[in-house]
């Protein structure tokens, strides 16, 4: 096996689909459609049936942790947005509250 590095970047519309004839194959499309400019992950034919299983899962434990520290960054921004709206809303509240109207609340 040769040793390099191929960048791709992906889009919403990124596909990927498996196929397990002849072999075990990955088809990653980053434009989404079957066209020129995808990449393939191919299993030989030498491994058996539980190194298969081994790679599929290897990947998927890979793209797991992928998403899922993803998820957890939107998550944290989510919160983060919704903790500066509620102190933006508690900040308008004090305020007109003690009748302090001329200065206001910026909204990002």
């Amino acid at each position: 096996m040769s040793t390099y590095s191929l960048t791709v970047f992906l889009e919403s519309r990124t596909s990927v689909r498996g196929s397990g004839v002849p072999n075990p194959v990955l088809y990653v499309e980053p434009d989404g459609r079957h066209q020129a400019g995808y990449v393939t992950f191919q299993i030989p034919d030498r491994c058996t049936a539980e190194e298969q299983v081994q790679i599929a899962e290897a990947f998927l434990k890979g793209v797991t942790e992928w998403r899922n520290s993803i998820v957890g960054k939107v998550e944290k921004d989510r919160a983060l947005r919704d903790e500066l709206k509620a102190a933006r809303a508690e900040i308008a509240r004090l305020k007109s509250e003690t009748g302090d109207e001329d200065s206001e609340v910026g909204e990002s």
